[in-house]
């Protein structure tokens, strides 16, 4: 239902990469062995780090393109509202709360600081959707903007969550909505890749400090760009997997092997 507005952006791969599990020992023991000065992963055998290229072949993410830039100026309040409120209400058509509501996952107020819950927002629209709970589910027959809407939250929890994530891995910074709320041409013509890379040296080299214990950032990416230049800790495929020519992801990204 959603694939042709990911499409417009380019950014339909990522849909494959939802729930991945990370093994958290294996990415520390790489953050043991980053240095910040140089980007690369310190190994006995020498130095090597990951690419624009890896990125871009594991991920499908467009590496042309301008460059993802993020405001976290608020814009003016009106009619009430917080500017961030009265945005986020303007293309969504929900009013998140500031107070007088708490998130399920932190019990705070779901806008917060700059920042917005994914959980509460992708819970609201679950919900709306959702015939268990009077909502009205949505199909290819829905209205283009009900399909719309839905899949530009998606978009929230994947890029907040999953590619660009902090270590909560439940707030996304209002900057980020200038782009994922406003023209899907716009996005399509944004380098995601290169920011995808950015976004994990940047968190690389805060995890490598002595006295932090988390990371964020997508370490899937991380993870599969060290199995496929370290096979021997690799999971094994399943045997009965086949990945030829008829295989209906062939064609993806070559990270849902």
């Amino acid at each position: 239902v959603i694939l042709p507005y990911l499409q417009r952006a380019r950014l339909e791969s990522i849909r494959h990469f939802v729930g991945i599990k990370v093994d958290r020992q294996l990415i520390t023991a790489l953050v043991e062995r980053w240095r910040k000065e140089t980007h690369c992963f310190n190994f006995r055998e020498g130095e090597c780090t990951s690419t624009l290229k890896d990125v871009a072949i594991l991920t499908h993410l467009p590496i042309d393109g301008k460059a993802v830039c993020v405001s976290d100026h608020p814009p003016e309040d009106r009619d009430g509202m917080t500017g961030w409120q009265y945005f986020i209400h303007s293309v969504l058509g929900v009013n998140v709360p500031t107070k007088g509501s708490v998130d399920a996952t932190d019990r705070l107020p779901p806008l917060r600081k700059g920042q917005v819950s994914i959980t509460w927002l992708t819970k609201y629209f679950r919900d709306h959707h959702d015939p268990e709970k009077d909502g009205v589910p949505l199909t290819e027959e829905s209205p283009e903007l009900e399909k719309e809407i839905y899949a530009r939250v998606y978009l929230i929890g994947m890029i907040g969550g999953v590619f660009f994530s902090k270590k909560s891995s439940n707030l996304i910074s209002c900057g980020w909505l200038r782009i994922l709320l406003g023209s899907w041409d716009v996005m399509g013509e944004l380098s995601w890749a290169s920011a995808c890379l950015a976004n994990i040296y940047h968190h690389l080299c805060n995890a490598s400090l002595k006295a932090v214990r988390e990371v964020g950032g997508a370490m899937f990416i991380v993870q599969f760009w060290d199995w496929e230049h370290l096979s021997w800790i690799a999971p094994l495929q399943c045997p009965d997997m086949n990945w030829g020519p008829d295989h209906p992801l062939r064609l993806e990204a070559y990270g849902c092997r």
